[in-house]
């Protein structure tokens, strides 16, 4: 079989650990490849190097039949590839609009005017986005973000698109759309190849050539007809962790009973008529809720439906054009920083600060909240206790795997002990054992 990328004995370190562990792996050429396994397992420091992003530490990796380690060649075959990093929107600009991130760009890759023109409109016709060409990138949903993410990567009709974790964050709907998209552009673009990482499993059941990744090592590089043959199952999922050498005890847990006390003194939250209007576009139209102390409330729908712009307006992040809100039986004050200590707010992109460490950012928003500083030592001690954050502490929130980043964003939410927790998506992305262990953290502080 006929490969585009080479990977022989490659080595990635980061301070704490190894990343990547004599990864040896042949790449087959104009095939939908996905790399799964949980977070942390080195898919996207793996995805990375192969687009020439991050520098090769020991082993190689050839491309296109080169060494992607060397500057000229590296150079010589930029255009023919397009990288599409984890995260929504992370190769977007958020204060250009739709048609100006994507002119941006076909110009930066050398694209005439007409040229331009006609690819922008064709990509945008195909991905429903042509009706929003004149909307600002920050006011799009996670599911059109992705779509305008993956339109500019395609802007230039790349030989090799490298996907990390494309689907995260967005509805199943958005996702299903987001793949008959990508098998659309498949058949436009037969002799391209596509490299994908995901935390969503089952969706490497429909990709050419499955590669099982953990602890940095790869476990099965195979279609996945042959993986499910190999290890006798009946999908992704469990094949993947019939492959792991040992699996620890299943996360076992159960919602509470409990009777909720539904008389005026314990409502936490009360909406009532709730509106929020965008220029022409209406985000939120007539939302009236409540909620009491004690409830898990659940707010559900597709990407763009309205679910976190309400969310913003009960945290005072944003202001409703109408309606009226009240938190703990008094109307919201966006100025009381007494109210915002009341209330832990988990944001769909994580509200932690990159460049610190997680001790910095746990530490900082404890002050932020108020926190006394006598008590500032026990409750970050208590955070990394409950959440296993111990072996990170001084890891950059930045080059944190998404598992560990959803457990670090959440114990930052709670370090204040607030009364009341509002979570935007917060297990987007992040592989079943991930969201099991997420969920158990929940119940327990429920």
């Amino acid at each position: 079989m006929e490969g585009i990328v080479s990977i022989a004995s490659l080595n990635y370190f980061y301070k704490e650990h190894q990343a990547l562990c004599d990864i040896t792996l042949e790449i087959p050429k104009n095939k939908t490849v996905g790399f799964i396994g949980p977070d942390g397992v080195g898919k996207s420091t793996l995805l990375s190097l192969i687009a020439g992003v991050r520098s090769i530490q020991s082993g190689s990796i050839n491309v296109f039949g080169g060494d992607i380690a060397k500057g000229k060649f590296r150079a010589e075959i930029a255009p023919r590839i397009a990288y599409m990093p984890q995260g929504l929107g992370k190769n977007l600009y958020m204060s250009l609009s739709v048609y100006e991130n994507l002119d941006f760009f076909g110009r930066l890759f050398g694209l005439q005017k007409a040229q331009r023109r006609t690819r922008i409109t064709t990509l945008l016709k195909a991905t429903g986005l042509y009706p929003f060409l004149d909307r600002p990138v920050g006011k799009l949903s996670g599911g059109m973000k992705q779509k305008l993410g993956l339109c500019c990567a395609l802007i230039h009709d790349p030989e090799l698109l490298i996907l990390d974790e494309p689907t995260t964050g967005v509805d199943p709907l958005s996702r299903r759309e987001f793949w008959r998209l990508l098998e659309e552009i498949k058949k436009m673009q037969k002799d391209m190849s596509i490299l994908v990482a995901t935390a969503y499993m089952q969706e490497a059941q429909n990709f050419d050539f499955t590669v099982a990744m953990n602890g940095g090592k790869i476990l099965a590089a195979a279609t996945p007809k042959e993986l499910l043959h190999q290890t006798q199952t009946t999908d992704i999922d469990a094949a993947f962790i019939a492959l792991l050498p040992s699996v620890g005890e299943k996360i076992s847990f159960a919602a509470p009973q409990r009777s909720l006390c539904t008389k005026r003194e314990s409502v936490a939250i009360k909406a009532e008529h709730l509106t929020m209007q965008f220029g022409d576009f209406r985000a939120v139209d007539d939302v009236s809720f409540t909620i009491y102390q004690g409830e898990i409330f659940g707010f559900l729908g597709s990407n763009g439906c309205g679910k976190t712009t309400t969310m913003k307006m009960l945290t005072g992040l944003l202001t409703p054009s109408g309606g009226e809100i009240e938190l703990f039986l008094k109307k919201i004050d966006v100025q009381s920083l007494e109210m915002r200590k009341n209330v832990g707010y988990m944001t769909q992109s994580f509200s932690l600060y990159n460049e610190l460490s997680v001790e910095q950012n746990l530490r900082l928003h404890a002050e932020l909240y108020g926190v006394a500083k006598e008590d500032i030592e026990a409750r970050i001690e208590q955070m990394c206790t409950r959440f296993y954050l111990q072996n990170f502490l001084q890891t950059l929130a930045g080059d944190l795997p998404l598992g560990i980043k959803q457990r670090l964003s959440l114990a930052v939410a709670v370090i204040h002990k607030p009364k009341m927790l509002i979570l935007d998506e917060p297990t987007s992305g992040v592989d079943p054992l991930s969201r099991d262990q997420f969920w158990h953290f929940l119940l327990e502080l429920a």
